[in-house]
């Protein structure tokens, strides 16, 4: 009897909590939004991350503001989501910058795959290798062989990023002797590419488009799996015969959450990130930004964390590279 009854309180109260669950992740959510962006103002996680905001805020009926927390690599800003509430009003817009620093920094403020909820990803960016105008080379090939014994500098926008990994990578398939020039941030490294004091740069094609169709620097080839629409003038590394590791499609672009988001705050989060990158405007800012690729949300978003992560490792590893 007594077994009966504490049973049938357990039932109940069970049914109870969970009835007020589903109230409150209706309601979700409850009050204003963070979006940590974890990179200075103007960069394109920045730019998408605004343009996200507005949209959630209007499908939410809440303020949703974008904070900005740069600093070591996007470690800083992502540390802080990987720390917050499990409440679904602290969130975190960032690029594979979130797998990438801690792979090469002595620091491990977090974990990139345990400690986030990923909702959703946009897609993936691509990154052009350039040279400025007056360069000898006008391909790649050309420029293998002007640079072959000579030990010429290439620019980077920060040291263990993805322009350093795979300039570095180039550098020991090709047996070259190049030297690297690491940079805080795009606008520093571009400023010395237009002036010549490098030889050679990769950046994101977003920054490095308007200098293309300028003609102030000439784009070799590009970090992509597929031709850039409108820039098929540009080579893969793969068409080039380049092997599978420049055939890179790792990276994303996305929204994440703090670890062990409650599953029905995480279903309203990404419904309404699907809606958002959906619609006609954050589609054409998309395009303006060289986002390429399927966007996905949760399983298949987390897995494209995970293949990221591990190939990532795996790079770094094999050219010891660190950022520090």
């Amino acid at each position: 009897m007594i077994s009966r009854r504490l049973f049938q309180f357990g039932a109940l109260g069970a049914a109870a909590m969970a009835s007020t669950r589903a109230a409150w992740s209706a309601a979700y959510p409850t009050k204003t939004v963070r979006l940590i962006c974890p990179w200075p103002a103007g960069g394109v996680v920045d730019v998408l991350s605004r343009a996200l905001a507005q949209t959630l805020s209007a499908e939410f009926g809440q303020t949703v503001y974008v904070d900005n927390r740069a600093g070591a690599g996007g470690m800083i800003g992502s540390a802080e989501v990987a720390r917050a509430a499990a409440d679904g009003h602290t969130l975190l817009f960032n690029s594979s910058s979130l797998v990438q620093a801690p792979a090469v920094s002595a620091q491990k403020l977090y974990s990139p795959v345990g400690d986030f909820t990923t909702i959703g990803s946009m897609g993936r960016t691509v990154m052009p290798f350039i040279v400025p105008k007056d360069s000898p080379a006008n391909t790649l090939q050309e420029f293998v062989e002007y640079a072959r014994g000579r030990k010429l500098a290439f620019g980077t926008f920060g040291a263990g990023t993805t322009s350093h990994a795979f300039q570095q990578l180039f550098s020991d398939y090709n047996k070259l002797e190049m030297v690297h020039v690491p940079y805080k941030g795009e606008a520093l490294m571009l400023n010395d590419i237009l002036s010549n004091q490098v030889a050679c740069a990769m950046g994101t094609m977003s920054t490095l488009a308007p200098q293309i169709d300028a003609r102030s620097v000439k784009a070799l080839a590009i970090l992509s799996p597929d031709e850039v629409q409108g820039y098929s003038q540009i080579p893969t590394f793969k068409k080039l015969g380049y092997p599978a590791e420049f055939d890179w499609r790792g990276g994303f672009i996305g929204l994440f959450g703090p670890p062990k988001l409650p599953s029905d705050v995480v279903a309203v989060l990404e419904s309404a990130f699907t809606k958002a990158i959906s619609a006609p405007a954050m589609q054409t800012l998309m395009k303006q930004n060289f986002v390429v690729g399927k966007s996905s949300t949760g399983r298949d978003a987390a897995a494209e964390v995970i293949a990221t992560n591990t190939a990532w490792k795996e790079l770094v590893g094999k050219l010891r590279i660190a950022a520090n």
